[in-house]
C-alpha cells in the first residue's frame, strides 16, 4: 500500500477517534523500540491486535520515525496486510525488527483495519533481566489536541522521567508544529519549559533533565501544541533509577 493512501486512512481514523476514546478502526502506540538502554538493558516492543468482530479482518501497521537532530531518522514504513481471525487476536513480538526489519531505533506505531472494522490494541515495551525474566511497561495512546497534562513526574537520584509526543499527521511542507513542554513542581511553580519542534510526522522523547529539570521531587508536565487543530498523543515515563522499573502515564486532555 502506498504511504499516501495510508495517510488518508489515518486522516479518516483521527476524527472518529476524537469523538470517543472507545474502540475504533485504528489506534496508536506512541512509542515502540528495538534498542539498547542504560545498565545493559535492551528494549523491544510487542503489539497485540484483537478483533472483536465476528468476521476475519485485515490490518496494516505504519511505523513512524523518531525525530532527532531536526529531522526524521527514517521515512514512514508500511507493513504488508495481516489477517486477524474473528474474535481472535494477532500478537507480534519485537514489532520494530520482526515486521519492519529495523534495529537500534525507536518510533511510533499506527494500526488500521482496512475495512474500517473496530480493533483493540495492546502493547508492551520491555527488557530481559539477568534471571531470565522481563520487566517493562504497557504503552498505549490517548488522542488529545491543544493542551494535555500528566501528573507524577519525578527526576532525581531515585527516579528519572521522560516525556514523549507522537504526531501522526505531517505539517504542511516547509512548516513546523511546535510542542511546548512546561514542567511544574507540586506547588504549581514552573520549574522550566522547552520546545519539541516537529518538521514531519513522527515521535520525540526528551528527558526532563535535557529540558532543565534536573531536580524534581513531585511534579507535573503540561504539553501545548502550537496548532490546536492537530491531534496527537503524549506521555511521560517514570523510571526507577535502581531497578529500572518503569511506569507509563499518557497525557490527558480536557476531553472532546
Amino acid at each position: 500500500m502506498r504511504i499516501s493512501v495510508v495517510f488518508a486512512l489515518i486522516l479518516l481514523v483521527v476524527p472518529m477517534a476524537a469523538v470517543a476514546q472507545g474502540i475504533g478502526p485504528g489506534g496508536a502506540v506512541p512509542a515502540v523500540a528495538n534498542l539498547p538502554g542504560l545498565a545493559g538493558t535492551f528494549w523491544q516492543s510487542d503489539v497485540i491486535i484483537h478483533n472483536p468482530g465476528e468476521t476475519q479482518i485485515s490490518i496494516r501497521l505504519l511505523l513512524f520515525p523518531e525525530i532527532r537532530n531536526g529531522g526524521p531518522e527514517f521515512d514512514p514504513v508500511t507493513s504488508d496486510s495481516m489477517s486477524v481471525p474473528a474474535l481472535g487476536q494477532l500478537t507480534i513480538s519485537n514489532v520494530v525488527q520482526s515486521v519492519f526489519g529495523k534495529i537500534n531505533t525507536k518510533g511510533a506505531l499506527s494500526v488500521i483495519s482496512e475495512d474500517g472494522s473496530p480493533i483493540v490494541i495492546g502493547s508492551r515495551t520491555y527488557t530481559y533481566d539477568d534471571d531470565g525474566g522481563s520487566y517493562g511497561q504497557e504503552v498505549f495512546g490517548i488522542l488529545v489536541s491543544d493542551h494535555a497534562w500528566a501528573s507524577g513526574a519525578q527526576n532525581d537520584s531515585l527516579f528519572r522521567t521522560n516525556v514523549g509526543v507522537y504526531m501522526p499527521i505531517a505539517p504542511a511542507q516547509g512548516s513546523t508544529v511546535d510542542f511546548e513542554v512546561i514542567i511544574r513542581d507540586s506547588s504549581g511553580t514552573e520549574i522550566t519549559r522547552g520546545t519539541m519542534p516537529f518538521p514531519a510526522a513522527g515521535m520525540q522523547q526528551r528527558s526532563l533533565s535535557s529540558l532543565g529539570a534536573d531536580q524534581l521531587l513531585d511534579g507535573s508536565v503540561e504539553v501545548v501544541c502550537s496548532d490546536p487543530s492537530f491531534f496527537w498523543y503524549g506521555y511521560i515515563s517514570r523510571v526507577d533509577q535502581i531497578s529500572g522499573d518503569a511506569v507509563f502515564r499518557p497525557l490527558r486532555g480536557m476531553g472532546f
